[in-house]
C-alpha cells in the first residue's frame, strides 16, 4: 500500500531541500570572508588576550582641533616690531608606520588661520606646515587608550600675512617720501613638540612649534596651541 503525503507536507520538504544547500553555502561564504578579513586586518579581530605588538594593517587617520597664539618676531630690529595673533588650527595626520602599538610615525599638518581687525586695518594670516612626527603613547594610533602621550617632529612651513611689512621711501636727506605696507610670504624649516593627555575623560592636546630660521627667514614664527583630539 502506497502512502500518500499531503500536498502541504510535500511543498515544505521541497522547500527545505532547496533552502538547506543555499544556507550552507552562504554561511561558508561568510566564514571565508571573515577569515580573509582577519588576514587583511588582524587588528579587527583583536582579543583581550592578544599582545600589543601588532603592526596596523593600514594607515590610521587622526584629527585634532586647537586654538592658540602665533608670535611673528622679525629676526632684526630694523625690520620692525613683532606681531601676536590668535589663530585656529586643524591638524590632520596619517600614522603610516608603526612597529608596535606604543609608537608611530605620522605625516600631517597643523593648518592655522587668523583674522584680526583694528583701527589700522585688517590682518589675515595663513600658516601651512607639512610635518613628519614621532608619536609615543596616546595618539600614536587612534585606538590607544593611554592617559599620556608625547610627540615631536620636523617639517616645512609656509606663512602669509597681508600688510605685515611697513616700507618707507626716503630722499637723499633721509626725509620720508611715502609709506606703504607689503605682505609676508615666507617658507622655512620648523620643529614641533607637544603632549596628549586624557583629563576627566576628555582628550586634550598641547602643541608647540617654532621656525628654525633656515634658510634665511626674516621672521621667526612661534606657535602655542591647546585643543582636543577627534578620535
Amino acid at each position: 500500500m502506497t502512502m500518500r503525503w499531503p500536498l502541504g507536507i510535500k511543498m515544505m520538504v521541497g522547500l527545505l531541500l532547496l533552502v538547506a544547500p543555499v544556507e550552507a553555502w552562504a554561511q561558508g561564504g561568510a566564514i571565508d570572508r571573515y577569515a580573509a578579513g582577519s588576514k587583511r586586518n588582524p587588528r579587527a579581530g583583536r582579543s583581550a588576550t592578544s599582545t600589543r605588538m601588532e603592526r596596523p594593517a593600514r594607515p590610521e587617520f587622526m584629527q585634532e582641533l586647537t586654538t592658540g597664539l602665533y608670535w611673528y618676531q622679525p629676526t632684526a630690529t630694523s625690520l620692525g616690531p613683532g606681531l601676536v595673533l590668535q589663530g585656529f588650527n586643524y591638524s590632520p595626520r596619517y600614522a603610516f608606520w608603526s612597529p608596535n602599538d606604543l609608537m608611530s610615525v605620522s605625516a600631517g599638518s597643523n593648518l592655522g588661520l587668523a583674522l584680526q581687525w583694528s583701527n589700522f586695518g585688517s590682518l589675515f594670516m595663513v600658516n601651512v606646515p607639512l610635518l613628519v612626527e614621532l608619536n609615543l603613547g596616546r595618539g600614536s594610533l587612534a585606538d590607544r587608550d593611554d592617559a599620556v602621550g608625547f610627540f615631536g617632529g620636523l617639517g616645512l612651513e609656509y606663512n602669509f600675512i597681508n600688510n605685515f611689512w611697513l616700507n618707507r621711501e626716503v630722499d637723499s636727506f633721509g626725509n620720508i617720501i611715502r609709506e606703504y605696507q607689503s605682505n609676508l610670504n615666507q617658507w622655512g624649516l620648523m620643529y614641533s613638540a607637544g603632549a596628549r593627555v586624557l583629563l576627566g575623560g576628555r582628550p586634550y592636546v598641547l602643541r608647540f612649534s617654532q621656525s628654525l630660521g633656515v634658510p634665511s627667514q626674516n621672521v621667526r614664527v612661534t606657535h602655542l596651541g591647546l585643543g582636543t583630539s577627534l578620535y
